[in-house]
């Protein structure tokens, strides 16, 4: 019998900002590191969730081109560590894997998290993934986990994060809001823009005005970056503006806003985060367009494309989703079960509520 919470607003919400991360994810990988030029020379406008034919060698400066210079991880039975674990079109990447692995911590904790908590489920995934016989509950997937789980949750990352009060690398941080419904200040204390973004667009009628009106008040968060990325997001969103489309976005975007050197940290907080804001801020009520825009657009498409899939879907609902895509990405995708994180998550969120409130009467009732 399915749980009525799957038919409240907040579960259909809460599942439109996770499933559509992946399906971004998953329909962005297809096209990955290239230019929006080879994009559209090679397959005209990606619109479909199928394969692609192979892709041919980019006439494009590879300055913009998303590659970093440094040594790349080796694959792993024809597999990357930090790719997708699977061939069939649908299969979502590490960027969706990460995401999951700060919920399934928040899960865990039974409510919001910091950077020992998330250090601690990292350190999980990695026993298991290194084979060991005993480790807390964790996530697990088909492919090379122990290489992705080496570098992922090397002993100085797990030092490093474990002495963070944010848990999250900006622009991954979406989860850190679906905590927070409706409540992008609590949001912000403990991640980024794209927590405070999803945390605003959880709100019953929340749009993308209020999105941006939130992440532009909420831009301390993202520390020295906070005065470029401000710039950076107004003056992209005035082009936004006139934007008859997604596609027009593309040529002055290369022109004026790629990261063409490290550190790339500051690539999601100036490249990434405001790509996927102005795709939602032309696309409006339509997902798919702003998924189909975040693709095209090339560069880190399967990064970009998940995070305007995670604030559309957020905004809209799960229901607003491509049925054929999110049908897609469940079958594919099938552990852990998405919509059952979700559930779980929405249980939680209205236990939290339901225990806030009964401490808010407590203090009133004494005035």
């Amino acid at each position: 019998m399915t749980n009525p919470i799957r038919e409240t607003l907040l579960f259909k919400k809460e599942a439109g900002c996770l499933i559509g991360s992946a399906i971004g994810d998953a329909f962005g990988i297809r096209v990955e590191m290239m230019h929006y030029k080879d994009i559209r020379d090679q397959y005209g406008r990606v619109t479909h969730f199928d394969r692609l034919p192979p892709r041919k060698p980019s006439q494009q400066s590879p300055l913009e081109r998303w590659y970093p210079f440094g040594v790349q991880p080796a694959l792993v039975g024809g597999f990357h560590p930090l790719g997708a674990f699977g061939r069939e079109v649908g299969t979502y990447t590490d960027d969706t894997r990460y995401r999951l692995l700060v919920l399934h911590a928040i899960l865990q904790k039974g409510g919001p998290i910091d950077g020992k908590d998330f250090a601690e489920a990292l350190l999980s995934y990695r026993l298991m993934a290194e084979g060991a016989n005993d480790h807390p509950p964790t996530l697990s997937w088909d492919g090379p986990q122990r290489e992705y789980a080496r570098l992922l949750a090397s002993l100085p990352q797990l030092t490093e994060l474990s002495n963070q009060r944010r848990p999250c690398r900006a622009g991954w941080d979406a989860p850190l809001g679906m905590i927070h419904p409706g409540d992008p200040a609590s949001a912000a204390e403990e991640g980024y823009a794209m927590a405070v973004a999803v945390a605003t667009a959880l709100s019953p009628g929340a749009t993308i005005d209020d999105v941006i009106d939130n992440v532009l008040k909420c831009a301390w968060t993202i520390g020295r970056y906070a005065n470029e990325f401000v710039g950076r997001l107004e003056k992209l969103l005035e082009i936004a503006a006139k934007c008859s489309s997604v596609d027009d976005l593309f040529e002055p975007f290369y022109r004026e806003f790629i990261i063409m050197f490290p550190p790339w940290e500051g690539v999601f907080a100036l490249e990434m985060v405001p790509c996927a804001l102005a795709m939602c801020y032309i696309a409006r009520a339509n997902p798919a367009e702003a998924i189909i825009g975040a693709t095209n657009i090339g560069r880190d498409a399967d990064t970009i494309a998940g995070m305007a899939g995670e604030l559309a879907g957020a905004l809209h609902g799960v229901d607003a989703l491509p049925k054929d895509w999110v049908d897609k990405i469940l079958r594919v995708n099938p552990q852990p079960d998405l919509n059952q994180m979700v559930e779980d998550l929405c249980i939680l969120i209205k236990n939290r509520a339901q225990m806030q409130a009964k401490n808010a009467s407590q203090v009133l009732s004494m005035l």
